[in-house]
């Protein structure tokens, strides 16, 4: 079998470690590449109440902005457990973030929370997010009277120097993709486009959304990115008995 990376993940050395200890072929082809916007920022002297960052990416690109969160002490939200420990390094603070799964379906149930217990009265949400990312926190927010400002601050874009060819897959085995988001996946179906149906591909994602509607994808593991990198391994193991 072979098992082939598409985004970035804060455990993939851990993941090559065990592979390499248990003799499986491992490979990282980040198909992506992301572009700051520095336009994108906030203005300077915005007042705001709460800071949601959808992404890791999100967070490093603010860091113009970091400063001004660390003075206003504003409550922060993000999306998982790798985003939150990124905000702890970068900026000090910490975060709140869904403990079940990583997804802003989970992220608004936590705010809706929130905004009862304080009674629903207005506040100012900062969002920061990639060009193109969900808007259903800020669509959820203004549905229910909150100021929002959504600060696109960095652009996704396919890597055009990354090359997937057939020697980077397994011809005989099962080839075990493991890609976060719906915009990676995309673009390697379509670096593969001229022969991936040739091969056994199972692909590994966090969750329904990132294959919904996306043809030729007949077979897939869900598993929730709070998990290490041992729960990776296991469940492919398991799905070859």
């Amino acid at each position: 079998m072979k098992i082939l990376v598409l985004s970035e993940m804060t455990i993939y050395p851990e993941i090559k470690k065990i592979c390499e200890d248990k003799g499986f072929a491992v490979d990282k082809k980040i198909v992506i590449k992301i572009e700051p916007m520095p336009n994108g920022y906030p203005p300077d002297n915005m007042q705001y109440d709460v800071v949601i960052f959808q992404s890791k990416n999100a967070v490093i690109h603010s860091k113009r902005f970091w400063g001004n969160i660390k003075k206003q002490k504003p409550a922060v939200y993000c999306l998982g457990k790798y985003t939150c420990c990124v905000i702890k390094e970068k900026i000090g603070v910490d975060a709140t973030y869904p403990k079940d799964e990583s997804s802003s379906e989970n992220l608004i149930k936590i705010i809706n929370e929130t905004m009862q217990q304080t009674g629903g009265y207005s506040k100012k949400y900062v969002i920061f997010s990639g060009l193109g990312g969900r808007e259903i926190i800020g669509e959820m927010l203004r549905k229910n009277n909150q100021s929002v400002y959504h600060s696109n601050i960095y652009n996704r874009r396919e890597d055009e120097t990354i090359r997937i060819t057939e020697n980077d897959l397994d011809e005989k085995n099962t080839n075990y993709i493991m890609v976060s988001s719906r915009f990676a996946l995309k673009v390697f179906l379509n670096k593969t486009s001229k022969f991936i149906k040739k091969y056994k591909a199972v692909y590994i994602i966090p969750n329904k959304r990132v294959i919904d509607k996306i043809d030729g994808i007949t077979s897939s593991i869900i598993i929730n990115n709070l998990n290490k990198a041992s729960y990776y391994i296991d469940a492919i193991l398991n799905h070859e008995q």
